[in-house]
């Protein structure tokens, strides 16, 4: 144990380094993949396009690069996957992807939940517990294979942010039904996204746009801002005018272009008046019960601003003779979706949340396009922005992973999804329980449970050291701190060492733990055991480098991992399982895997 805790000591102190090698030059090479401001000709008339002879187009990947291209489209994967891709090419496999329909709803599977407890407790009325939105969630992304459609979702849910850190935070049909629209919408059209989340119960209670009045000068009362404000700050147009491909506009001083002022705050805010809960015969109530947040927001016109409004680009909403709040909202949103700024905004968000942190203006001007125009003149095509953040030159090529200003950090509850992928956790029943109750408190993130609707991190953070001196940006690096690196090292202690994986709990109080023991989570290490005698530990280390690490482990770090596993005993069958788990605990600390490029 003492050699454990040794290795644990150098880990911690090692990982106080992922900072500064975030931010080192490494060689670029030219080909495979990379070849920007180099002229490509042919005497050649053939149909084929020449840069298909650098671009990679057309090549089935390696091992490698298909565990590099599935670290960016999913959250994650196994060793089967990667094969799957290596052998159906990156364009057939995403393709497939993009036209796998989703299985079955979380809000379906939360309601199961609260049957299940209805019927055990024999109580038909029986309240809803965070715990259905919980399991429903583990239970999805443990059993379907939409992994892309998983992906995108992730990333919506950190741009168009909802909490339990709020007022409906134990409301598991609040939460479910939510992310219900990130997933259902993740192929679809950006539109429908701005759509369902203004008009969700959940979003109107977390931005203070439920039960938002009109004005009366007689009582001083004016509509909330805070939705007018986010909707256009975070979820649409950000703070200041771009260029398609994502750089900042500025005018003769040199000062970035605002895209708004107060002044359009509050005529959006005039816009989110009138809505309340749709099962509810009274304005300004609350909640009627916890389902009440399943469907959407209902339009009460008495109570929604008369008038016109002056939006965006000289736009103005008509002074509708009846009052039509519906049709106001349609106006207003189409006025944010068909701003110039929508697509470099969102479509850089998706990139630094999918690809990396720093995309080049040529990589973002090019996913932009296919947001303006998905080709058959669809503009906000979530399927064709998502095909060209996954499949660009620069976020398959070679020679970006060489690039410092490449790649990101990786999530840290992507890392701890991808233990359960990479190493098969299975239960007998093939049900799943997981509150992710041990994650959050070791790392501070699991889904929807963001501090405020900034998310966990903002987009153009820059910690302190080199990246901020090399004007790049690292989100995540915002809640990467003392506390959160040591999480990390005692949650994989926790996960992997002693096999607690998952936190499987009861769903109502004094549940019986028999009803759950096949639910019970548990990781396949079988293949690597196989693998632990001294004189096959290159090929366990080499196996964990493809399936983790995508293959960037140095031969130092490689070198390093192996001879403190050689420290340990290897008399019998218990030897081998410390030190199989002790090679996923070294490889998942090292910053080539912290740091995903």
């Amino acid at each position: 144990m003492n050699k454990i805790m040794n290795i644990v000591f150098l880990i911690s102190s090692c990982l106080l380094l992922v900072l500064q090698s975030y931010g080192q030059v490494d060689t670029i090479v030219i080909g495979f993949g990379g070849y920007d401001g180099v002229s490509i000709t042919s005497s050649d008339d053939s149909q084929f396009d020449p840069e298909n002879t650098l671009n990679q187009d057309g090549f089935l990947p390696n091992l490698n690069a298909a565990a590099r291209f599935l670290s960016q489209a999913t959250i994650g994967y196994n060793q089967a996957e990667i094969e799957t891709v290596t052998n159906m090419g990156i364009e057939d496999w995403l393709e497939n992807q993009l036209n796998t329909p989703m299985p079955y709803t979380l809000l379906t599977k939360s309601k199961e939940y609260h049957q299940y407890v209805k019927d055990q407790t024999g109580n038909p009325e029986y309240g809803s517990n965070a715990r259905m939105w919980d399991y429903s969630w583990w239970q999805y992304h443990m059993t379907t294979d939409d992994y892309v459609r998983q992906r995108v979702a992730m990333a919506l849910s950190e741009i168009v942010v909802i909490s339990d850190k709020s007022n409906f935070g134990n409301n598991p049909y609040a939460l479910s039904d939510f992310y219900d629209i990130l997933l259902q919408n993740a192929f679809g059209n950006y539109r429908d996204i701005l759509e369902e989340v203004t008009y969700h119960a959940s979003m109107g209670v977390y931005l203070t746009h439920m039960n938002n009045y009109k004005s009366n000068i007689e009582t001083n009362q004016f509509p909330d801002e805070n939705y007018a404000r986010e909707i256009m700050q975070l979820f649409t147009i950000g703070l200041n005018l771009l260029n398609d491909d994502g750089t900042v506009i500025v005018d003769s001083l040199g000062l970035p272009v605002p895209t708004y002022d107060n002044s359009d705050i509050i005529e959006f805010s005039k816009i989110f008046t009138g809505l309340t809960w749709a099962d509810r015969d009274k304005y300004g109530k609350g909640a009627l019960k916890d389902t009440s947040y399943i469907p959407q927001m209902a339009m009460w016109n008495e109570h929604h601003e008369p008038g016109e409004k002056y939006l965006l680009n000289d736009f103005v909403v008509p002074d509708r003779n009846p009052v039509d709040g519906n049709a106001d909202i349609t106006d207003a949103l189409d006025n944010l979706f068909n701003h110039q700024n929508v697509g470099p905004f969102i479509c850089k968000l998706l990139i630094q949340r999918m690809v990396t942190s720093n995309p080049p203006p040529s990589y973002v001007e090019r996913v932009v396009q296919k947001f303006n125009d998905n080709g058959e003149g669809v503009r906000g095509d979530m399927k064709a922005v998502v095909k060209a953040i996954l499949l660009d030159p620069i976020a398959k090529s070679c020679d970006s992973g060489e690039d410092y200003t490449f790649g990101k950090l990786r999530e840290p509850f992507v890392r701890y999804f991808q233990i359960n992928k990479a190493f098969n956790a299975s239960t007998t029943s093939g049900n799943y329980r997981n509150d992710m109750d041990y994650i959050y408190k070791y790392v501070e993130q699991k889904p929807l449970t963001s501090p405020s609707v900034f998310n966990f991190y903002q987009y153009d953070y820059q910690p302190i050291g080199p990246v901020e001196e090399a004007d790049l940006f690292a989100p995540e690096f915002q809640i990467t701190n003392a506390q959160t690196i040591t999480g990390w090292i005692n949650s994989l202690y926790r996960f992997v060492i002693n096999e607690n994986i998952a936190d499987e709990y009861d769903l109502f109080n004094g549940e019986d733990n028999a009803l759950y023991e096949d639910e019970i989570s548990q990781l396949d290490l079988s293949t690597e055991i196989m693998y632990t005698t001294d004189d096959k530990l290159h090929i366990l280390v080499d196996r964990l480098n493809l399936i983790l690490a995508q293959g960037r482990l140095s031969d130092m770090t490689v070198n390093t991992i192996i001879e403190a596993l050689k420290k340990f005993d290897q008399s019998d069958e218990d030897d081998f399982e410390l030190r199989a788990k002790l090679a996923i605990y070294l490889v998942m600390t090292t910053p080539e895997y912290l740091i995903n490029r």
